[in-house]
């Protein structure tokens, strides 16, 4: 039966900006069928997915369906927030949210599910919530007697289909709701800048940049340049999070997108460097060094004196990496002397860190400690808290390696805080590692063994070449302990 007041169409409200506006005009027809699920849903389980990118999109249609004047006095709306990634049992949440509302006399309930995107996640085969969803399927009928509208990304929408099929066939309709494109325009522009701050932010937060970024490429796919500018961040973030096989994939497709178009040479320097930094990480430094010196190349001849700093800045390091000593120093001070020009001081602490190294490898440890100094001090001021953890990391086994071991615990144990808080795993390994060598030298063998085991275990996850010798650290402590 149809709610007593018989139009489909919503009444757009003086509260309602301009995009909002704008995302009623583009959506009317699916708006439009999204109003007659509602109204037809009987007081029986009815399953409605609405696909919608972005939470400020998600929260519109929410109010217009809750402020709706066709359903003030016939529909009680009530919103349950699933945004636990670690959910795994949907209808048991349900079923506990939905003991702590009142019911209203007279009114059809019609339960809005969001948040579920969160454990859904964008990766990896048979999500545990998806898979417990399609196992309990015909359970929700008696315990969940109301129609649910699950709000879902395209993405997450498309993962449950696949991997919930059984409950995917119970829906009584999928409605899709496009993006307006201003606010496609200010996601990613809010997105690029968050890029500068990536190294403060947390693993879940890093995360949530990925599932941005990833929907904010589903749905770009005209703009070349913004295309190749979120294959770029894409490449960037999950090589954050230890990912560097998935970063290569995207810069990748980023590279190949920049040789459409020579006016885009800054943009392929900038995407060359990032796959040179990826390289590095994956180990292969002969082919890090050769894609740095092309990103070299065109820094030069575009004269973009802040690229070549930073590319300058890295071929130090992979020469470093090769024991090519000299040629690293010469390197690192080039880009010293050009990060001091311009004030570039984030490039300008890195390069200290660096130089840093060098000298602690030369066993010109004073110097050394100086150089991360001047480095902890510029990360410090800048809140760089990623530098400022791999510059304590460094001081600790400068510390370690004179024999001051009370000062070198404090500092491993300073870095090891901030790497767990922006989820920086692999490097929590390597201090993990050296904490537990630490302990090791002061017969502390059961603290030893609760350092090397989560750091061996991320190694081991990582396919890291450093997971044999903590290993068998690990095996000669136990022997012997």
């Amino acid at each position: 039966m149809l709610s007593k007041k018989n139009s489909n169409q919503p009444a757009v409200t003086p509260e309602l900006n301009l995009e909002q506006e704008t995302f009623l005009k583009i959506n009317q027809q699916a708006l439009s069928e999204l109003l007659t699920f509602v109204d037809f849903a009987g007081n029986q389980l009815t399953i409605g997915f609405v696909a919608v990118n972005f939470a400020q999109d998600r929260n519109t249609l929410i109010e217009i369906l809750k402020n709706h004047p066709q359903y003030q006095e016939d529909i009680q709306f009530e919103i349950f927030n699933c945004d636990d990634p670690n959910l795994r049992f949907l209808r048991d949440k349900l079923i506990s949210d939905l003991k702590t509302i009142n019911l209203e006399a007279d009114k059809k309930l019609v339960i809005i599910v969001i948040g579920l995107e969160k454990s859904i996640g964008l990766s990896g085969e048979y999500p545990p919530v998806l898979q417990d969803l399609n196992f309990v399927r015909d359970a929700f009928i008696n315990s969940l007697p109301h129609p649910l509208l699950i709000f879902l990304p395209d993405d997450a929408l498309q993962r449950l289909a696949k991997y919930a099929p059984d409950f995917w066939a119970w829906r009584k309709g999928v409605f899709y709701f496009q993006t307006v494109p201003s606010t496609q325009e200010l996601a990613i522009e809010k997105t690029i800048e968050s890029e500068k701050i990536l190294g403060s932010l947390d693993l879940e937060e890093r995360q949530e940049r990925i599932d941005l970024l990833e929907r904010l490429l589903m749905e770009q796919s005209t703009d070349v340049r913004t295309r190749i500018t979120l294959l770029q961040q894409l490449g960037i973030a999950y090589r954050s999070i230890g990912e560097a096989k998935k970063a290569e994939d995207f810069l990748l497709k980023a590279l190949k997108l920049t040789e459409e178009d020579e006016n885009l040479a800054g943009i392929k320097a900038s995407v060359l460097h990032e796959l040179g930094y990826t390289y590095h990480d994956l180990g292969e430094w002969d082919e890090a060094i050769a894609l740095f010196n092309q990103s070299l190349e065109i820094t030069q001849r575009i004269g973009d004196v802040q690229g070549k700093a930073a590319t300058l800045h890295e071929l130090g390091r992979m020469y470093a990496k090769k024991g090519e000593v000299d040629q690293a120093i010469a390197l690192y001070n080039q880009s010293l002397e050009i990060t001091q020009r311009i004030g570039n001081v984030q490039t300008k602490a890195a390069t200290l860190h660096q130089l840093g190294m060098i000298y602690a490898h030369k066993g010109e440890v004073d110097q050394a400690i100086a150089l991360y100094n001047q480095s902890l001090e510029i990360t410090e001021r800048t809140g760089n808290v990623q530098g400022k953890a791999a510059t304590l990391h460094q001081l600790g086994i400068l510390y370690a390696d004179k024999g001051e071991v009370d000062q070198a615990i404090a500092l491993f144990n300073q870095s090891l805080e901030i790497k767990e808080r922006i989820g920086n795993v692999q490097g929590k390994a390597m201090t993990l590692s050296w904490l537990g060598g630490l302990a090791e030298q002061q017969s502390e063998y059961a603290k030893a063994i609760s350092y090397l085991q989560p750091a061996l275990e991320i190694l081991q996850k990582l396919k890291l070449p450093d997971a044999e010798r903590v290993q068998a650290i690990l095996e000669r402590i136990i022997r012997n302990s």
